[in-house]
C-alpha cells in the first residue's frame, strides 16, 4: 500500500530505510497528527531555528515521518525478536531436537535440568526436574586417564625445578588437574623438610640434601591409584647477603637457646672473627615526615587565604544581620531627643561594657567605637559618618552614612521619619535573606534524603530478593 508514496526530495535514504520511510509517510497521511500541528509550536520553532528554513511545514512533515519510521523499525525488530524468543521457549534447546540430555565430563560435576513434557500436538502435559550426574568412565578408560594424568602431574609438581633429583624451589602439590576427574591426596614421609602444600622448610634441610618420598593417591569412583615421586631436596641457593643473614639467624638462635634459664639473652659478640655490635632495627619515617610537613605547610599557606576570605564573609554576614537592630536603636534614641553624636557615644559605651563581660565581638559596633574615637580626636561629623560607611563595606551602611550626613543639614525631625522607613526596609531585607537561607538549607538536605531513600530501598529489596 505504501509502495506508491513519494518521499520529499530531501530524503535520500536507500534500501530498507527508504521503504520504512514510505510506510511512515503512508501512516502519517492517515493519522490525525496532521491536524494537530498547532500543538507543536515548540517543535516548529526548534526546526525553524536549527534549519533556518522558510518552508517549516515541509520540515515538520519530514520530522514526523522520520519519527514514525523509527517507531516502525523498533516495532518490527521487537516483534521479530520476541517471536524468536517465544519459539525458542516453546521448542526448547537442543533437547527438543535430539531428545537427549548431555552429561558433563568427569570432574565438572552434576547439573539440574527442568523439562516440560508435551504431546505430539505440542500441548503441555506436565513438567519435571532431573539431576543429571557427570559422566562415569569405565575402568579401562580410567586406567588410561591415570597414565596421562601421571605425566601431567609430574610436570605440574616440579614447578620451577628442573628435575626431582635436585629440588631447590617449592613444589606444587595440587589436588586437582584440569581435564581429569581424579581427586589427589598427598602423603609425605618427612614433614620436617617439606610442608604439606609443597613449601620447602630450608632451615631443616641438611647441607647434603634430603630425600623424601611423595605419594600421590588418585581417587575416582571408589578406586585408588598411587604414584610415587622420590625427590632430593636441597636448600635454596642464596646470595651472599642472604647467606650472611642466615648465618646471623643461626647465631642468634643458638644464643637464645643457650640462655633459656636466664633473664636476659646475651647477643653474640663476634661473627667470622669480626666484632659485632647489635642495634634494634627501627622503621625510618623521617623522609615521610618531611614530605608530610612540607605538604602540610603548603596546604596551610593556601588554606590561610581561604580562612581569611571566610572571615571576611562572616563579618559581612554578621553586619548585615545587625543592621536592622542598629537602625532600630538609632530611631529609638533619636525619638528620645538625643543627637546623633550622643547616640554613637552611647552605643560605643554600651558595647564596650558588654564585650568586656561576654567577650563577644560585633563588627558593626567595633566600627562605631572607631567612629567615636575619630569624633573625640576632632574629625568632623560628616567625615566620620562617611568613613564609617566606607569601613563597613556594605550597601546598606553606605546608605545609612549618607542619611546621617544629611541629618547634619536637615535636622532630627525629618531624619526620624527617614530612619523609620529605613528600619522597616532593613527588617524586610533580613526576612528575605532568612527565607533564602532556608531554601538553600532545604536544597542541601536533598542529597542526604535521596541517599537515605536508596539505603531504605536496598534494606527492603535485598532480603526480598534473597528469599526467592
Amino acid at each position: 500500500m505504501a509502495r506508491g508514496e513519494v518521499l520529499p526530495s530531501d530524503m535520500e535514504e536507500t534500501g530498507i530505510s527508504r521503504e520504512f520511510l514510505k510506510i511512515a509517510l503512508f501512516v502519517f497521511k492517515r493519522l490525525p497528527i496532521r491536524d494537530r500541528f498547532s500543538f507543536g509550536e515548540k517543535v516548529r520553532s526548534y526546526l525553524r531555528t536549527l534549519g533556518n528554513r522558510k518552508n517549516v511545514e515541509k520540515a515538520e512533515t519530514e520530522y514526523y515521518i522520520r519519527k514514525i519510521s523509527i517507531v516502525l523499525i523498533m516495532a518490527v525488530a521487537g516483534s521479530f525478536l520476541s517471536t524468536l524468543m517465544y519459539l525458542s521457549t516453546r521448542m526448547g534447546t537442543e533437547v527438543y531436537k535430539t531428545q537427549e540430555l548431555k552429561r558433563n565430563t568427569g570432574g565438572d560435576g552434576e547439573y539440574e535440568a527442568e523439562l516440560i513434557a508435551c504431546d505430539e500436538d505440542g500441548r503441555e502435559i506436565g513438567e519435571a526436574k532431573i539431576l543429571v550426574g557427570e559422566r562415569l568412565y569405565t575402568e579401562s578408560e580410567a586406567d588410561k586417564m591415570f597414565e596421562e594424568a601421571s605425566e601431567v602431574l609430574q610436570k605440574t609438581v616440579l614447578g620451577d625445578n628442573e628435575s626431582f633429583d635436585h629440588v631447590t624451589e617449592d613444589l606444587k602439590l595440587v589436588e586437582r588437574l584440569d581435564g581429569y576427574p581424579f581427586i589427589i591426596d598427598w602423603h609425605i614421609d618427612d614433614y620436617e623438610v617439606i610442608h604439606y602444600d609443597g613449601r620447602l622448610e630450608d632451615e631443616n634441610i641438611p647441607e647434603g640434601g634430603a630425600v623424601v618420598n611423595l605419594i600421590a593417591e588418585f581417587k575416582y569412583n571408589g578406586r585408588i591409584w598411587e604414584l610415587q615421586l622420590p625427590a632430593r631436596l636441597f636448600k635454596k641457593e642464596m646470595t651472599p647477603k642472604e647467606k650472611i643473614n642466615s648465618e646471623l639467624r643461626d647465631l642468634l638462635k643458638k644464643a637464645e637457646e643457650g640462655s633459656v634459664n636466664k633473664e636476659i639473652v646475651e647477643l653474640p659478640k663476634s661473627y667470622n672473627d669480626d666484632v659485632v655490635i647489635w642495634k634494634e632495627k627501627a622503621e625510618d619515617n623521617s623522609l615521610l615526615i618531611l614530605v608530610i610537613t612540607l605538604i602540610g605547610g603548603a596546604a596551610s599557606y593556601i588554606l590561610k587565604d581561604k580562612e581569611l576570605k571566610k572571615g571576611i564573609e562572616n563579618r559581612a554576614f554578621q553586619m548585615l544581620n545587625d543592621y536592622p537592630q542598629l537602625v532600630s536603636q538609632l530611631v529609638l534614641y533619636l525619638g528620645a531627643g538625643m543627637t546623633m553624636r550622643n547616640i554613637f557615644e552611647k552605643l560605643a559605651q554600651d558595647y564596650l561594657r558588654k564585650s568586656k563581660n561576654s567577650g563577644k565581638k560585633q563588627y558593626v559596633y567595633e566600627e562605631i567605637v572607631v567612629a567615636v574615637r575619630e569624633l573625640s580626636s576632632g574629625v568632623s561629623e560628616a567625615a566620620v559618618y562617611e568613613n564609617f560607611g566606607i569601613r563597613c563595606q556594605s550597601r546598606q551602611y553606605t546608605r545609612l552614612a549618607t542619611l546621617l550626613s544629611q541629618n547634619l543639614r536637615k535636622g532630627n525631625s525629618e531624619m526620624l521619619k527617614i530612619l523609620q522607613e529605613e528600619s522597616q526596609k532593613a527588617f524586610e531585607e533580613k526576612m528575605d535573606r532568612v527565607r533564602k537561607l532556608g531554601e538553600e538549607a532545604g536544597t542541601k538536605l536533598l542529597l542526604p534524603m535521596i541517599m537515605m531513600l536508596v539505603i531504605v530501598m536496598v534494606i527492603i529489596m535485598i532480603p526480598a530478593y534473597l528469599s526467592f
